[in-house]
């Protein structure tokens, strides 16, 4: 899936240099994986980082890094 994914965007790139590549990529797939794994817990951060295998606050780090807000900041907002 992710090799077919990959592939997939270098044929749509061509020889376009795309600055910093690796790391858009990189961001784009690891919140996707931060956001699953929080709807699939409710938005319970300790679940979500043990589903990630991760710790709980190098989950709350790359949350705050990536921007994406925890579900008691969304409650928070009016």
């Amino acid at each position: 899936m992710v090799e077919h994914w990959v592939g997939r965007l270098f044929d749509q790139l061509g020889e376009h240099h795309v600055p910093r590549l690796y790391r858009r990529v990189i961001e784009q797939v690891e919140r996707v994986l931060i956001e699953q794994a929080l709807l699939r817990s409710g938005g319970r951060q300790q679940q979500a980082a043990r589903m990630l295998g991760l710790h709980r606050n190098s989950l709350r780090y790359r949350m705050r890094v990536l921007g994406i807000s925890s579900r008691r900041d969304r409650e928070r907002r009016p």
